[in-house]
């Protein structure tokens, strides 16, 4: 499994669906959620080429029906490691025949992970290797400790924003869309406890946020993660119902559809649209203490 080290952290991944696997402080503090299946078994899988479900599990493309799985199909897919330094990897993969019979378009994707410091950044790039437009959403699901440490409970710890919002969270189905429904999340604040009712609804779904800043941190020791995510649009929060010890904080490119709405992947809410030949490009980062 490539491992790449900084002078604060150690950072891990696996091949299979280029997926984050650890992110460690020099004190041995694991930060990033280790699979339990008891809770969740997967740590921080990437998101591609849709966010979340859509009405269906089906979408059409020139007249034609395409079936997807929620969150798609990449983080099932095997990638290759196409570049490993001390402090960098990167991984990359292209279409199959496999992913072309669900997914028509050609690409190249590629995750890459850089340390420096206290800070671990991710980078997506996707490249249009088709004769036509392609069509995708792309987004993160890292799943953090909550807590870091045994001095720490889940309850000592906040979601808090880098600006005060008033912001509603879009409440989604039992198909994982968009339900219509929404309630306000956050009123004039920057920050909301983390308990047991806060995902009794199921995941936070924010569309209208000004922040491009999110950190999880506890009142209690001062451990935190922090997320700085600007250009993503969307973000979604997510534990499961009860007292489960992770919350994932996901920066998306893209929002799940509302359900009943068009199934032409073209006009789907969030979607981004990349000519022949282009190349688009993001990152996020990763701030563990």
């Amino acid at each position: 499994m490539p491992v790449i080290k900084s002078d604060k952290i150690e950072v891990s991944a696996k091949t299979r669906g280029a997926e984050l696997t650890s992110i460690k402080s020099k004190d041995g503090t694991e930060y990033l959620w280790q699979a339990d299946p008891a809770f969740w078994p997967k740590h921080s899988p990437l998101l591609f080429p849709i966010v979340g479900s859509i009405p269906d599990k089906s979408y059409v493309f020139e007249g034609k029906t395409y079936h997807l799985e929620n969150h798609g199909f990449i983080w099932t897919k095997e990638f290759k490691l196409a570049e490993g330094k001390a402090d960098y990897m990167r991984f990359e993969i292209t279409e199959s025949e496999e992913t072309l019979a669900v997914y028509p378009f050609r690409f190249t994707l590629s995750v890459g992970y850089r340390v420096k410091g206290d800070v671990l950044s991710v980078e997506y790039q996707i490249k249009n290797s088709d004769s036509k437009t392609i069509y995708f959403s792309i987004g993160a699901h890292p799943g953090f400790r909550v807590p870091a440490q045994m001095s720490d409970k889940r309850e000592d710890y906040d979601i808090i924003f880098e600006k005060k919002e008033t912001v509603k969270r879009y409440f989604l189905n039992k198909d994982n869309v968009l339900s219509g429904e929404s309630e306000f999340f956050l009123k004039d604040s920057d920050r909301t406890e983390i308990n047991r009712e806060l995902f009794e609804k199921g995941a936070i779904v924010l569309k209208e946020h000004k922040s491009r800043s999110v950190s999880l941190k506890s009142r209690k020791s001062g451990r935190f993660v922090k997320l700085d995510f600007k250009g993503f649009p969307c973000l979604g929060i997510w534990s499961p119902k009860g007292d489960t010890p992770f919350v994932c904080v996901e920066p998306w490119y893209g929002v799940m559809p509302l359900a009943g709405s068009t199934q032409d992947i073209t006009k789907k809410e969030g979607i981004i649209t990349l000519e022949k030949g282009k190349v688009f490009s993001s990152v996020y980062n990763i701030t563990v203490g």
